[in-house]
């Protein structure tokens, strides 16, 4: 299977799924539209859309759990030890495993990630666990178990633009359209190099061109919102200036993939702090200073100037605390910042930029 300084290449694990399936898939990372690729391939090889036997006995043969709904592993645990029926397989999927509750009946301290390790020793012939999700700590002991027989697959954005390029097309072809290079390239310039973007921006050049299998770049133009570079800033500049409106608007496009999105999550929290980091240096950097002290361009120093006129300095420093307590929840510290990153950098927004009439800035 191919794998990169980046990950694994979902299209080989795919492959590699259609020839034999592994007792355990761990899918991870920072790309939650190619987890969901190799999601749908274990699911269909497991029970084939073909099969009506397989479609048919699916209700007995396949469970799905959410691991935040979970409040204890021995349900997952008991699923993974039930025969199949009528089929070689059962499947058993667990979203976001790591959110399970704690293990009952366990020894003291003992945790449902524990029982999974225990579980992944020894797992049962006659089924298949997936698990999966975007915030899986790379580090964690589950990921470690897992990889230690081969089954963890981390998921992360092409480093290289060409890469993404060549990856976006052989999409367009395996869904029968034919993508011309000029349109995938708008496609990464528009949109980036990270797997659930590409596919996403696909989807909707599809949606607009129709029936006609040939996408152009005048489709590309029609329907996908540039998110990198220029804008990104851009949505920088609307949180620095307090234009929440278009900041919320701008955000909504980002994440388009998903509230989960990890990897979009951090890319924004950095040029955040960034952005406050340099409205510091432009609201207390003596007059005619900022640009040089900052090591930025006079012209963008002069619009952080008039920025940071806007900000008290209260006001600047219950944003950057902000800033720090987003950084703390969204490793862990707050299961709903955890649950959905989206909505937590909503509220960040809102506090700064005092959009929330009535309501007091968390300090």
């Amino acid at each position: 299977m191919k794998r990169g300084s980046s990950g694994v290449d979902p299209r080989a694990l795919i492959q590699e799924i259609s020839r034999k399936l592994a007792p355990v898939y761990l899918l991870y990372g920072d790309e939650p539209a190619a987890i969901s690729q190799v999601v749908t391939a274990v699911r269909e090889a497991v029970i084939p859309p073909s099969d009506a036997t397989a479609v048919s006995m699916a209700a007995f043969n396949h469970e799905r759990f959410e691991g935040s709904e979970v409040t204890a592993v021995k349900r997952v645990l008991e699923a993974c030890a039930q025969v199949p029926m009528l089929s070689k397989f059962r499947l058993v999927e667990v979203a976001n495993p790591d959110a399970i509750g704690e293990a009952p009946d366990a020894a003291p301290g003992a945790t449902a990630v524990d029982a999974l390790c225990a579980y992944l020793e020894s797992p049962s012939p006659s089924t298949i666990l997936v698990l999966h999700g975007s915030g899986l700590d790379g580090r964690g002991k589950l990921v470690a178990a897992a990889r230690k027989h081969g089954w963890a697959h981390r998921f992360a954005a092409l480093e290289r633009d060409q890469d993404a390029v060549a990856y976006v097309m052989a999409e367009a072809r395996r869904r029968g359209r034919q993508l011309d290079e000029d349109a995938a390239r708008r496609i990464v310039e528009a949109v980036g190099t990270g797997q659930s973007q590409v596919l996403e921006a696909l989807d909707r050049v599809s949606l607009h061109a129709g029936d006609g299998t040939r996408l152009t770049r005048a489709d590309v133009d029609a329907v996908v919102a540039r998110t990198r570079d220029a804008d990104v800033f851009a949505f920088t500049d609307a949180v620095g200036a307090g234009e929440y409106t278009k900041a919320l608007s701008m955000l909504a496009t980002m994440f388009s993939a998903g509230e989960r999105d990890t990897s979009t999550t951090m890319w924004l929290f950095a040029l955040l702090i960034r952005q406050f980091r340099l409205l510091f240096v432009a609201r207390f950097a003596p007059p005619g200073q900022v640009a040089s002290l900052a090591g930025i361009p006079p012209f963008v120093a002069d619009k952080l100037v008039r920025q940071a006129s806007q900000y008290t300095p209260e006001r600047l420093r219950a944003a950057y605390a902000g800033l720090v307590r987003l950084d703390r929840d969204l490793k862990g510290g707050s299961w709903v910042a955890y649950a959905s990153p989206y909505m937590a950098l909503q509220r960040w927004i809102l506090d700064t930029c005092q959009a929330l009439p009535g309501v007091a800035p968390r300090c």
